[in-house]
């Protein structure tokens, strides 16, 4: 039994011994550690940042059909669309030009359509006589009409 407790104390000596050798190594190593226990919370924080990519990810990679499905018949239809888009921009190059010529033309129309007017305006015994409607409106009459001749 002596021999037991002798050699059981020889054994914890020895396991002593290197726990005190190792004791320097030890303290390295938290050193090293310390400034790695610091970024603890940013690692957490970073954990669930992952969580919220990986959940993106999936949805996207769950909806990315889809989308592609409807960015290929948009595709589709817009190529079917261009030459008429087309054919549309030249006929409204052409329908401006128009609309600039007619607006020339109706420049001058319309001065001399005031000018007639103001000379018919000034004819004697020119304006047509008013007549009462049955809805209690006046209506003008032209002279030489068959309503005027009644």
């Amino acid at each position: 039994m002596l021999r037991t407790v002798l050699g059981l104390a020889a054994r914890v000596a020895t396991g002593l011994v290197s726990g005190v050798a190792a004791l320097p190594r030890i303290a390295d190593a938290l050193e090293r550690l310390t400034p790695l226990a610091r970024e603890l919370p940013q690692l957490a924080e970073l954990r669930g940042t992952l969580e919220r990519l990986e959940q993106l990810a999936t949805f996207l990679a769950n909806e990315m059909p889809e989308a592609l499905h409807q960015l290929e018949a948009a595709h589709r239809q817009l190529a079917q669309l261009s030459p008429e888009i087309a054919a549309l921009a030249g006929s409204t190059g052409k329908l401006d030009e128009s609309i600039q010529v007619l607006a020339g033309a109706l420049g001058p129309l319309q001065g001399t359509a005031e000018r007639l007017g103001r000379l018919v305006d000034r004819l004697p015994n020119r304006k047509p006589p008013d007549r009462e409607l049955p809805s209690g409106e006046s209506a003008r009459v032209l002279p030489g009409s068959a309503v005027a001749d009644t």
